[in-house]
This record gives structure tokens, sequence and C-alpha cells, in this order.
């Protein structure tokens, strides 16, 4: 896995780093998503999603250590920028806390929320990544 052109990617008490998986862009997510970080990640994925045609992003929470508001804000905002560009946009892997949030305010039901990257028609099997 790669990180951002300049080789890093760390944003106050967040880490991001992504790569090809497959057809899947996977953003690797760290540390804490709350209102001081939710801005750059939008502006980071969102490029990506500008980039990668359709766009296909599975942002990986499993290192995820808290989320807020803002961050569900910003799943969804991704979410619909993926979908509006042909694209679709997953969530792997996300802690029990990030979870239980996702259920409690509805989103598991709207958002893909995976254990691992699902297939994509035409592109070959399910990837499982461990």
């Amino acid at each position: 896995m790669t990180s951002s052109p300049d080789g890093s990617s760390s944003v106050r008490r967040m880490s991001v780093e992504w790569g090809a998986d497959g057809p899947w862009l996977t953003v690797a997510l760290g540390g804490e998503l709350d209102v001081v970080t939710a801005p750059a990640l939008l502006d980071q994925v969102g490029l990506l999603i500008a980039q990668e045609t359709p766009p296909r992003i599975a942002l990986e929470l499993s290192q995820l250590s808290g989320c807020d508001s803002s961050g569900i804000n910003a799943f969804v905002r991704l979410w619909k920028r993926a979908g509006a560009a042909g694209g679709e946009l997953v969530l792997l892997r996300p802690p029990a806390r990030v979870a239980e949030l996702l259920n409690r305010v509805g989103l598991d039901g709207h958002l893909r929320v995976c254990a691992r990257l699902p297939a994509v028609s035409g592109a070959g099997p399910d990837l499982d990544p461990v």
C-alpha cells in the first residue's frame, strides 16, 4: 500500500494510506476521524474519486480508533460522490464502536459495510485481504 504523492499523509490525529487492490482503491484510515480530520479526508478521497473511472473506493477502517458525527458525515458525502461518478464506496472492517454507530443512525442499511472486498462484475473472483 502506498500513501499520498509526497510519500506520507498524516493529518492531525489521523493517518491515511491508499493503494490498489484489484479493481478497488483501498484507503486505510488510522486514528481519529472527527471534526478536525474529516475535511482532509473529504479532500483526499474526493480527489481519488475524481481520478478513478469508475471510482471503486474501499475505506479500510479497522485501525480507526474513533469516529464522531463529522466522520459519519464524511462517509455519506464520499459515498454520494462515488455513486454520482458511476462508482461505489464501501466501508471495510469497521471497529465495533464505529459499526454500532453506523447501525444506530441507520446508515448500515445504506452504506455497504463489508468484512472483505466485494467482487466487481467482470473483475475476477472475490478478494479476501487478510
